[in-house]
Parts: C-alpha cells; sequence; structure tokens
C-alpha cells in the first residue's frame, strides 16, 4: 500500500475567528486535494498575528509534506502572512518586476489606479515562485524547503480556487510524481445540497466507478466527481463522466450551469449575450457587489449597461426615479421600493432587464417588523417585474454575498424562460 501524504491548512485572518467571515475553505481543500493523492491532516485558523503565523510556518516545515496558506495577501498594514511566511522560512522578501506589472496591468484593464500601497504585494520570500491570480490584485506563490512543499493563497474563494485547480494542483502533481487522480466538479445552482442529493441519488447509484461529494456555497452547490481506485483507465473515466454530465443536463436543465471554475456569473452573462439581451442594475445594500461581479467578466460590455448605487432614499429618488411618496408610506426596505428601483433603472438606460436590491445587512438597523438580514431583489423587463424576499442569518458579508446570488438567480430565471 501506499504510504499516505499528509497535507496542512492554516487560515489566517482575524475576521475568521470574531465570526465576521465564514470559512468556505476547508471541506473545499479537503475535497480537491484528494485529486493529487493527499490528506488534509489538519487545519488551523490563526489571527493576524505576524510572530504567530512564523512559528507554525517554522514548525510545521520539518512535520508535513505540504503546507498551504490562505489569506492576508492584501495591500494593507494588517495584511502580514507575506512576511510572516518569510519569517518562518528564514528568507528574506524580494521585489517581483514581473509581478508588479501583473498588479497594474488588473487595474489598468478595469480602468483604475493601481495605490503604491499594492507594490507590497509583489514581494516574495527568496526562492518562492508567483502562481497568478487572474481574479485579484494579490498573487501567491510557492516553493519547496526541507522536503515541504509551500503555497501561499490569498483568501477570497473567487480568487484562490482558480488558483488552486489552474496552478497549485498541477505543481503537486509534479512534485510528488503522481498520476493525478481523475476528478471533475459538476456546478450547480438554485438547489439545495439535501434536495439536489435526493434528485439524482438514483444517478449516483449508475456511476459505480466514481466517488460523489458535495461542497455547498452561497451561490449553489458543486458535485466533485473522483475515481474510485487509482490506475483506472482515463479515457473509460472521461467517458463515463461525459454520461454522467448529460444525466444532469436531462434531470437539473439550467440548474445545471458548467464544469470546473466557471463562475455563475459568466454562464449569466453569455446567457444574456447569446438572446442580444441587456442589463442595468440598481443596488442599494449590496453596494455595488453585483455590478463588481458582472464586470469582474471579460467582455461584459456586451451586455451589462450600468450600475446604479442609490444607498440614500434621495438618491433613488433623483437617479432612479423612486416615489417620495412610496418611501414614506413602507421604506426603502420594501418590496415596492425594490420593484421602482428596478423599473427605474430599466427605463433611465434603455436596458432589457433592470436589476434591484434592498435590505438591511445589519449588524444593526433592524426592527422586529423589519430584522437584520432581511433582502429584497427585484427584476423588472418590458410588461412585466418579479420581486423576491428573503431574510439570511449571519454576518453582513454573508448576508449580502447571498442576496448576490439571490438576485443573479433571479434573473438568470428568467432569461432562460422560466
Amino acid at each position: 500500500m501506499e504510504k499516505r501524504t499528509d497535507a496542512e491548512l492554516i487560515l489566517v485572518g482575524s475576521e475568521l475567528l470574531n465570526g465576521e467571515k465564514q470559512d468556505h475553505h476547508l471541506k473545499y481543500f479537503g475535497e480537491v486535494l484528494k485529486g493529487v493523492g493527499l490528506h488534509l491532516s489538519e487545519c488551523r485558523m490563526v489571527g493576524d498575528d505576524e510572530e504567530l503565523i512564523a512559528e507554525i510556518v517554522r514548525t510545521r516545515l520539518t512535520a508535513t509534506h505540504v503546507l498551504l496558506v490562505c489569506g492576508g495577501l492584501g495591500p494593507t498594514e494588517d495584511d502580514l502572512t507575506r512576511e510572516a511566511v518569510a519569517k518562518g522560512l528564514n528568507e528574506p522578501l524580494g521585489f517581483s518586476e514581473s509581478a508588479w506589472e501583473e498588479i497594474q496591468s488588473y487595474f489598468e484593464s478595469r480602468g483604475r489606479k493601481v495605490a503604491d500601497t499594492n507594490k507590497k504585494q509583489a514581494y516574495f520570500p527568496k526562492g518562492a515562485v508567483p502562481i497568478p491570480n487572474r481574479n485579484g490584485t494579490a498573487p501567491g506563490f510557492s516553493l519547496e524547503k526541507g522536503g515541504c512543499f509551500i503555497a501561499v493563497l490569498p483568501g477570497p474563494p473567487h480568487e484562490l480556487m482558480p488558483m488552486v485547480e489552474d496552478t497549485v494542483m498541477p505543481l503537486l502533481s509534479r512534485v510528488l510524481q503522481r498520476q493525478p487522480v481523475f476528478m471533475e466538479t459538476f456546478r450547480t445552482t438554485g438547489i439545495g445540497e439535501s434536495t439536489l442529493a435526493s434528485i439524482i441519488e438514483g444517478v449516483f447509484a449508475k456511476f459505480d466507478m466514481f466517488v460523489f461529494s458535495s461542497l455547498a456555497f452561497a451561490g449553489g452547490v458543486d458535485i466533485i466527481v473522483t475515481e474510485r481506485t487509482p490506475a483506472q483507465e482515463r479515457d473509460m473515466l472521461k467517458k463515463n463522466a461525459a454520461v454522467f454530465e448529460q444525466e444532469l443536463k436531462r434531470i437539473l436543465g439550467y440548474k445545471f450551469y458548467g464544469k470546473g471554475t466557471v463562475s455563475f456569473e459568466m454562464v449569466v452573462g453569455e446567457a444574456l449575450a447569446r438572446r442580444g439581451m441587456t442589463l442595468s442594475i440598481a443596488e442599494s445594500l449590496t453596494g455595488g457587489y453585483i455590478g463588481k461581479r458582472i464586470t469582474d467578466i471579460p467582455g461584459s460590455s456586451r451586455y451589462f449597461l450600468a450600475d446604479v448605487v442609490a444607498y440614500s432614499n434621495e438618491a433613488k429618488v433623483r437617479f432612479l426615479g423612486v416615489s417620495e411618496n412610496t418611501l414614506m408610506r413602507v421604506g426603502a426596505v420594501s418590496e415596492e421600493v425594490c420593484l421602482e428601483m428596478a423599473r427605474g433603472v430599466r427605463e433611465k438606460t434603455g436596458a432589457t432587464w433592470g436589476l434591484s436590491t434592498t435590505g438591511i445587512a445589519g449588524p444593526e438597523g433592524g426592527t422586529e417588523e423589519k430584522p437584520v438580514g432581511l433582502c429584497y431583489c427585484g427584476l423588472s423587463w418590458n410588461g412585466g417585474q418579479k420581486v423576491r424576499k428573503r431574510i439570511f442569518p449571519g454576518s453582513r458579508d454573508h448576508v449580502r454575498e447571498r442576496i448576490v446570488y439571490a438576485s443573479l438567480y433571479m434573473l438568470y430565471k428568467h432569461v432562460m424562460g422560466e
């Protein structure tokens, strides 16, 4: 029997320890590391403490085969991971011109000016190789020392996951000199994890060559398919995975939206583009977050017209044409105002669809009638409109993340003709 190879995970961020943010990493890494035959033996959460992070890195170098560190690679003063890891490795930090050029290009491509503080993100420990980040400003890095492979990555899942799957996993396969385990990820939305499992349970039974697992996140559920035993015929595994994909399409329809790291907002955008449709957004509690997700996709100008962030009542009236009487009668967090926002942004920009959000993200501002977590998303089109009320528990960031996906899903359903 092949000797087990262990990996350890360090999650950096005081916000994880004080409950401001939820951990989305542990289950994900537990699943993907199986793809190269690794066993995740330990996970530690640590605050933004340079000395503590350095000490953990120093002691784990000789205790594990693979060490993964996530979080703390931003440009602010409390982003200390790169300095801490360098200290733990006893290596100096050096500046990478190529990484700095990539960071500058990222800002320029979005019409934004790069700040001097971002320059710290182009520093790496001696001997480290940068890991490109196509969805953010913080490149990761990897290196080997004392028989341990180390990868250091940013915290946000939408940045981290493509970096893991595009760069870290192939590196690990090469370092461990193993044939990668066959694994594919199938992405679904608009259906809960337990409901999804009950619907497709019978499908799983048809594919005994695979092990199935699921990973739930704010926007949906990923089904992860892994070969049951090593050294199976790869072409046959690919054929069976293709058959499984067709089964998912037949049962789930548009709720199965893609494979690998394809993002939901990319799929929504392509659905709009194929139909020659356009979108404008009016955001209140989400503060431009939906627009950011849409414009993170290259080529989104084909279908995206405008994003109006109308946080105050005055802005809702002035820029979206929301009625002052409506605001006085039912308040900004209401079905009526949400619909007026969606209709207003659609009519003022000439878009096919107008999408809107309003709500109370917290942690303060709630009442018995309108509690923290109360959200509305609205949709307007020529001849119709729709609003949805949701109450999401959790932190301010969690509430906003959930309503972003709920809004995009409502739009997606209507674009797909439901």
